[in-house]
């Protein structure tokens, strides 16, 4: 019996990781599995916990961010500055989560240069986790007061400010972006990703952004440093992947076979709403219901089936093991998430396989 049991435990090996097998367990239900022992309501508890455990460990943290309670800037709030796709991401073959975004909170910091236009200057640090060649498109957004006493439009000249020598004793400003805008008050974004990338390939990561307003009449510079409107960078990485696709039978009132129920998560019972910014939830599903003998299964198209029935077939002695398919996951889909990592830092990652897409027998 062990050596059977051995060799069935390195077919399903094969065909998904650890990390997967870990998955396939959680969101599907066997006949023969603890999750029979449990109540509707402890399965609902166990598979939300399993949920959790799944972000953080994707996530690469071991508990949720200590992070203040920050009000941020409204862009990221309302999701403006996440890029425009459909409303699952591509699935790709990894565990841990794919970094999509990153944005960053600068301080308003000393320039040491001086000028006949009003500016600010922007202090920041670069991620140590983001490679030049990773890098897609670079923005600086940041809000602009409105100027009463200028008539037509407003050119702001975004400027690095770097040092001449070596010693850092005198203090340069290099033109890297112009944007012309209207009036009145509003976000302004600006593309910066030739310039980061540089910064990036060079290995520097403080930066200091000289904005200066060419146009305005006013003596102070019109950026806002309000806390709704304080300005912010937004690194977007480039994003490389397959879809995998799966058809599911989602389960009835009167649906016995194995089928997808809905589990939403909601982060806000979760008490993860301090730290997750969007989505609010997300639909999970899990796989439930009762598969027929490994001889009466008809799911001809099941990749998983075929391999384990070819093996029950090629078993020699007196009698065959019987086996019992499980009703498990056979395709999952992403998860994107826009979290708080840190007081100065906003994440944008994609977590694969967290959301069950088709349940099948296996």
């Amino acid at each position: 019996m062990w050596p059977q049991v051995l060799v069935l435990a390195v077919l399903v090996s094969s065909i998904v990781s650890l990390e997967e097998a870990e998955e396939v367990a959680a969101f599907g239900a066997c006949a023969n599995c603890a999750m029979e022992e449990l109540s509707v309501e402890e399965r609902t508890e166990a598979r939300l916990e399993f949920v959790k455990q799944q972000i953080l460990k994707k996530l690469r943290l071991s508990k949720k961010p200590r992070v203040a309670a920050a009000r941020l800037p409204s862009p990221v709030v309302q999701g403006q500055t996440l890029s425009p796709r459909a409303d699952r991401p591509a699935e790709f073959d990894n565990y841990y989560g794919r970094t999509e975004q990153k944005i960053i909170f600068p301080v308003e910091g000393e320039c040491l240069t001086s000028g006949r236009y009003p500016f600010t200057c922007l202090q920041f640090e670069l991620p140590p986790d983001v490679e030049p060649e990773e890098v897609a498109v670079v923005e600086l957004w940041f809000y602009k007061e409105p100027d009463p006493l200028d008539e037509y439009n407003q050119t702001f000249v975004i400027s690095e400010a770097a040092h001449w020598d070596s010693q850092q004793q005198f203090k340069k400003t290099k033109p890297i972006a112009i944007k012309e805008t209207a009036t009145s008050a509003g976000w302004v974004r600006v593309e910066l990703a030739w310039a980061v990338r540089v910064w990036l390939e060079e290995s520097e990561r403080l930066h200091t952004l000289h904005v200066a307003c060419r146009t305005c009449q006013l003596r102070r510079s019109p950026l806002s440093f309000h806390e709704k409107h304080r300005p912010f960078l937004v690194l977007y990485t480039k994003y490389a992947g397959k879809r995998r696709h799966g058809r599911a039978l989602e389960c009835g009132a009167t649906t016995r076979e194995c089928c997808r129920e809905p589990l939403y998560v909601s982060f806000k019972d979760l008490g993860w709403d301090d730290w997750i910014i969007r989505p609010a939830g997300y639909h999970a599903y899990f796989c439930k219901g009762s598969c027929a003998p490994i001889s009466a299964v008809t799911q001809a198209d099941s990749y998983h089936h075929n391999i384990i029935r070819k093996y029950s077939y090629s078993l020699k002695g007196p009698r065959k093991i019987e086996f019992t398919p499980c009703c498990a996951p056979t395709t999952f889909s992403s998860l994107q998430l826009l979290y708080m990592d840190s007081n100065k830092t906003v994440t944008s990652k994609t977590l694969p396989n967290m959301v069950v897409e088709s349940c099948g027998c296996m």
